[in-house]
């Protein structure tokens, strides 16, 4: 039968029908260890019992409703994030591009309803990744990933990623807000500097929004609840999305009490945003990773994983193995491939390759940076696998 999908995700020459825990198996039977986690989003992996159990109940009572009405599993939800993070008000959207999206048009709202319309540019960063919608691909610094659809919208401005300097000379009267990811997990797992945290705090002192995008690094993926904490940024919005939902297609923008009031009725919507199966599915993921016991195992998890990595990369930096330094922080993971794609070594694609082959299925980040992202839940056992088949990978 041939493939009548669209023909946008490249070639794919591998069927998957079944996952459990940190595993998933194809066609033909065999069994992976997954480092890809549905890009982040099997936080707590596959066929977890509790998100199930949560989703199965309430797909029982109704599949869908509408915001017309109040949904318990969506009031629920909504009640936890703002506990746990500390923000006031919650909105909810099917994915992070509309979580993005969201932000955007409440960072721009906010000071029209303040008599400042002039304050409304978006200043964002190269190597950036905020979504496919078109806002959102106005405010990523990829030029890949707009280039070719015509016209982006006005009124975003985008800086060399921590680049203190670009970032104060960019910001001026009419700057509404900075989005930020405290990770560039697309553009090649690039950590926030402190200098460039420190430059960020300045210029929301200054009046300007800071929004963090936490698509990718939030709910703990980073090791802190939001990747914004290790910064000790306090944003005034943060998109989040991938994980919460456990699976289903769930994003949410969080916000503070002044832009939470700003905001009226008919300002922003969403048919489907705050899917009461999805948001069931959402209560039973926070409730798995915000459990103390949970937390401390994942962060001796976290020293064990990121260490046996340092040790390999030291190990084949010796032997003249082309490995660049370890990126990211907590289980969002790059490590940079440095050697050309004409060496024997160099090809990224023949590494991924080659670990698949190994059973252990990895992604990347951009031309040269292997991206491990591996569910949260990843145990001793998962770590040891790994790095038995890194191990050899890269010889």
């Amino acid at each position: 039968m041939s493939d009548a999908l669209l023909g946008v995700y490249g070639a794919r020459d591998l069927t998957l029908v079944r996952g459990e825990g940190s595993h998933v198996w194809d066609d033909a039977g065999r069994r992976y260890l997954d480092c890809v986690s549905g890009v982040a989003v099997n936080a707590v992996g596959h066929g977890n019992p509790s998100v199930l159990l949560a989703i199965a109940e309430q797909a029982g009572k109704f599949l869908h409703a509408s915001n017309l009405f109040v949904l318990p599993s969506q009031r629920d939800l909504a009640s936890r994030l703002a506990e746990i993070s500390g923000f006031d008000a919650v909105f909810f959207s099917n994915s992070g591009t509309e979580a993005n999206e969201g932000a955007i048009k409440f960072a721009r709202r906010f000071f029209d309803l303040a008599g400042q319309p002039e304050k409304n540019e978006i200043v964002s960063f190269t190597g950036s990744f905020h979504g496919r919608t078109y806002a959102a691909m106005a405010a990523t610094g990829q030029e890949k990933i707009y280039q070719g659809f015509g016209p982006m919208p006005r009124g975003f401005v985008h800086v060399l990623a921590n680049d203190v300097a670009a970032l104060k000379a960019a910001v001026g009267p009419n700057t509404a807000a900075v989005l930020f990811e405290p990770v560039q997990a697309e553009g090649g797992v690039v950590n926030m500097e402190p200098a460039m945290a420190e430059a960020l705090r300045e210029v929301q002192a200054r009046g300007v929004l800071l929004i963090a995008d936490e698509i990718q690094t939030g709910l703990w993926r980073t090791g802190t609840l939001l990747g914004s904490d290790a910064l000790c940024i306090r944003p005034d919005l943060v998109t989040l999305a991938k994980p919460l939902g456990g699976g289903l297609p769930l994003g949410a923008v969080l916000v503070r009490k002044p832009i939470a009031e700003a905001l009226h009725v008919g300002d922003h919507g969403s048919t489907f945003g705050g899917n009461p199966v999805a948001c069931a599915a959402g209560l039973a993921v926070l409730g798995i990773l915000s459990d103390e016991a949970f937390q401390k195992g994942y962060q001796e998890r976290i020293a064990l994983l990121r260490g046996e990595l340092e040790k390999l990369i030291e190990r084949k930096s010796k032997a003249g193995v082309p490995v660049g330094t370890l990126r990211g922080r907590g289980f969002l993971i790059g490590m940079r491939w440095t050697g050309a794609a004409d060496s024997v070594h160099g090809d990224l694609g023949a590494l991924q390759k080659r670990l698949r082959e190994a059973g252990v299925l990895v992604h990347r980040a951009g031309a040269d940076v292997l991206r491990l992202l591996p569910p949260l839940t990843f145990s001793r056992q998962d770590i040891a696998d790994l790095m038995g088949a890194m191990e050899e990978a890269v010889k």
